[in-house]
């Protein structure tokens, strides 16, 4: 799990790099398109009964992919490709690297603490774990931030702590930026 936990804060990379060199949502756009039918393609691979990208996958990534992935999912990093793609396609600028920030960051540092600390346990998750999450998103959204209120980012925050933390049928890697993003923008254009 800390692994898994170690992609998730290296794709820090990607919203960092968005925020800081690219700034271009249409070229950004496009370099997660191409990134996300990639990893769908390796996915595709990955699930054919022969091949190299299976033998590669279940030799050396077995002990790091979840047991659902084992059986036929998409994998969290094709998962948060596609929640990165969409978030940048529709929100924008500044609330699309926040939604990705807080995917990367909150979401990982939630798991984490949620693990070393488990006080507070509600539908299996930690309390603790969220509120932690929730905390280094404000503090990652203020650090990066220079256009939207602290209200806004902290109501993104709560939004995509929420998402992780209840129990939904589809992945969180989706989920959190997409419904962050979304309370974000609502609040930007009404604020």
């Amino acid at each position: 799990e800390i692994f898994r936990k170690l992609i998730h804060i290296s794709s820090l990379a990607i919203p960092l790099i968005y925020f800081f060199l690219i700034k271009d949502k249409n070229v950004m756009a496009i370099i997660l398109i191409i990134l996300t039918l990639s990893s769908l393609l390796i996915e595709y691979a990955r699930l054919n009964r022969k091949g190299y990208v299976r033998f590669f996958f279940h030799k050396y990534l077995k002990s790091v992919l979840r047991s659902n992935e084992l059986k036929g999912h998409l994998t969290g990093a094709t998962w948060m490709l596609i929640g990165f793609t969409f978030s940048v396609i529709i929100f924008d600028f500044e609330v699309s690297v926040l939604a990705l920030l807080f995917l990367s960051v909150g979401d990982a540092v939630a798991a984490v603490v949620g693990r070393a600390l488990p006080i507070g346990k509600i539908w299996d998750k930690s309390i603790l774990g969220s509120l932690s999450g929730f905390l280094f998103c404000v503090i990652f959204g203020l650090a990066i931030n220079n256009t939207l209120s602290l209200q806004i980012i902290i109501f993104g925050a709560i939004s995509g702590m929420f998402i992780e933390l209840i129990p939904l049928k589809i992945n969180d890697n989706f989920s959190i930026p997409i419904f962050s993003g979304f309370i974000m923008q609502i609040l930007k254009e009404i604020l």
